[in-house]
């Protein structure tokens, strides 16, 4: 009826009212107000049926999605594994491409992106906090980051739910009969954890009548303050933002007998590591990602949205090895 109204063919119709670039913006306008006019409503149970079967096309170019990284670390490569399993299951490839080299041309990027089919794009963390507004002419993309490094453009993202996690911690420790209770980092994830470590932190501990400790910065205090820092307050337990940063660096700054009598954990648990603690299941989070991404494609979302969102995901407790990794 719309056709034939707009004096067009169904192809142009359903085009149009996908806003669909190859209908002029002009045509997508007219066919739009004359549909509005009509009291046509969409389908929402054809919309999903369409919906699931072009998530079930075999893609027609070799890349139909990309993630782009600037940093090249363990848990990156464990958020890129997810996703690209994910996009495999919806029809999807899912290309890598490292932007260090190309960051200071973003038309070469968009071109590069365009002739291989992308029309979404992952947004992997970085290793320091950073801008991509002129990566990309984002116009041309739907996008969804999976980090808070990334501080602009405002896209939305699929990350760990950092506070969740760091409440149930210190909730389970203080439980557990632990009563000095401090929390160590590098300054950098204050950033990382968009202040959920800290915040959750100062929240926690005085709910359960415990009193919080000075934050221990680990990349800011040197050997000789974390030494101090365990002399002065003498914690029964420390929270680590990563489980590296016990060998790396407390491990060497403390003596054995503070080592062994002082339980550790982790808000990021890596197995090399032998620390307890939470799993942010970042494999969840990269397919989580690649949903959010598709599903704006479905909708033909495009471009920056005016009102980003963010989802968070539930990380996992881990105890493999107890709460002591010195005594063992």
């Amino acid at each position: 009826m719309i056709a034939d109204a707009a004096g067009v063919s169904l192809m142009t119709v359903s085009y149009a009212l996908r806003d669909q670039p190859d209908v002029s913006a002009p045509e997508r306008i007219r066919i739009r107000a004359l549909a509005e006019k009509m009291g046509y409503r969409p389908d929402p149970l054809l919309t999903h049926l369409m919906a699931h079967l072009r998530a079930h096309r075999t893609p027609k170019t070799s890349a139909n999605l990309a993630v782009i990284t600037m940093l090249d670390a363990s848990f990156v490569r464990r958020l890129i594994e997810g996703a690209t399993v994910r996009a495999g299951q919806l029809g999807y490839n899912l290309d890598r491409i490292d932007a260090r080299a190309i960051a200071s041309n973003p038309r070469a990027l968009t071109r590069t992106l365009v002739t291989r089919g992308v029309t979404g794009v992952l947004l992997a963390p970085a290793e320091d906090p950073a801008s991509y507004s002129g990566l990309l002419d984002w116009r041309n993309f739907a996008a969804v980051a999976m980090t808070y490094s990334l501080v602009e453009p405002h896209v939305n993202r699929v990350v760990t739910h950092h506070f969740d996690n760091a409440v149930r911690t210190f909730t389970q420790l203080a439980e557990r009969g632990f009563r000095r209770i401090g929390l160590a980092m590098k300054r950098d994830m204050e950033f990382r954890a968009n202040h959920s470590y800290s915040g959750a932190y100062y929240r926690m501990l005085p709910m359960s009548g415990q009193e919080s400790l000075p934050l221990l910065f680990l990349d800011e205090c040197g050997a000789g303050g974390i030494r101090q820092w365990f002399t002065r307050h003498k914690p029964d337990v420390v929270v680590l933002a990563n489980a590296n940063h016990f060998p790396d660096y407390i491990l060497p700054q403390i003596s054995q007998a503070a080592a062994t009598r002082t339980a550790f954990v982790c808000l990021d648990h890596d197995p090399e590591h032998r620390v307890s603690g939470i799993d942010q299941l970042f494999e969840t989070i990269g397919s989580h990602a690649i949903d959010t991404l598709v599903a704006q494609l479905h909708r033909n979302e495009r471009g920056l949205p005016e009102n980003p969102t963010v989802t968070m995901v539930e990380g996992q407790w881990l105890e493999p090895h107890g709460l002591y990794p010195a005594r063992r």
